[in-house]
């Protein structure tokens, strides 16, 4: 056997143990989901765990859950998410930008931007419930979504920074010489260039802000603003679990950011890839 046989053997063995691990993995990954879904069509006792796939499928859990308002909290989790995602990215992109183009101590901000992303929430959502008692936030839409701009704009920032790198200033130079100012130039030239990245930290902070849990507990009393977490957690009681529904609502919880990231793929496989490559 010479040495192109043993590379040629070598890279095929790679090849398969990284395809195992991936096989692995996505199932690992996707057990969870599986159950989820099971439990939500079983037909048992509603605080006894169901089997795996369950003999019997109803839906009746789903329709406790559409007829005892779970509705009113997809609608507050849908605009909150979404309301505070947008701001995060456009206030993300004119941040991402200026840093990167005019390099205020670039070092300092980057780590300022990072700490706080690594800042539990349960630090920051005490001093804001203090200051939104006072101005009337608590329980409101807008209380939620200025507390997640400091989970939403601090992790776009970071990302799209990587982004902002990859585009030659040459470009925009160009752009100035036709007449365009740097609003225009980072609208038209930049932004469209880094549309995958766009879409990474989009799709990334939509997520967080999904899941969200701490400051929606926190920050909400009632129904009027709380959102998907908080409705899940309620189906842990003191007589025990309510399986069925925690499954049902649980299926409708994730199958939005499922939908959003089947749509988005394509622009998040090459952001990923480009911030893997600039890494």
């Amino acid at each position: 056997m010479d040495g192109d046989d043993l590379r040629s053997y070598s890279s095929l063995f790679v090849r398969g143990s990284l395809l195992v691990a991936a096989i692995v993995w996505l199932f690992w990954i996707w057990i969870p989901v599986g159950w989820d879904f099971f439990r939500g069509l079983a037909v048992t006792p509603q605080t006894a765990p169901p089997h795996y796939i369950p003999q019997n499928l109803t839906l009746v859990h789903y329709h406790k859950l559409l007829a005892g308002g779970f509705l009113t909290y997809v609608r507050n989790s849908t605009i909150i998410t979404t309301t505070s995602t947008i701001i995060s990215i456009v206030v993300a992109s004119l941040a991402a930008y200026s840093i990167n183009r005019y390099n205020p101590g670039d070092s300092q901000v980057m780590m300022f931007i990072l700490g706080m992303r690594f800042l539990p929430p349960i630090a920051v959502v005490i001093p804001l419930y203090m200051m939104f008692l006072r101005f009337q936030l608590i329980n409101s839409w807008y209380g939620l979504i200025i507390a997640y701009l400091t989970i939403g704009i601090p992790i776009s920032t970071w990302i799209m920074l990587i982004f902002f790198r990859r585009v030659p200033v040459a470009l925009e130079e160009a752009s100035w010489i036709d007449g365009w100012s740097r609003l225009q130039t980072l609208r038209r030239v930049v932004l469209p260039l880094i549309a995958p990245g766009i879409a990474s930290a989009a799709i990334i902070t939509a997520i967080l802000m999904w899941n969200e849990y701490t400051m929606a507990l926190v920050l909400t009393t009632n129904s009027s603003a709380q959102t998907i977490p908080i409705y899940l957690a309620g189906f842990v009681t003191t007589r025990g679990i309510l399986w069925g529904q925690m499954g049902a609502a649980t299926m409708i919880a994730i199958t939005p950011i499922i939908v959003i990231a089947f749509l988005l793929q394509e622009r998040l496989v090459t952001g990923f890839s480009l911030e893997g490559s600039n890494g």
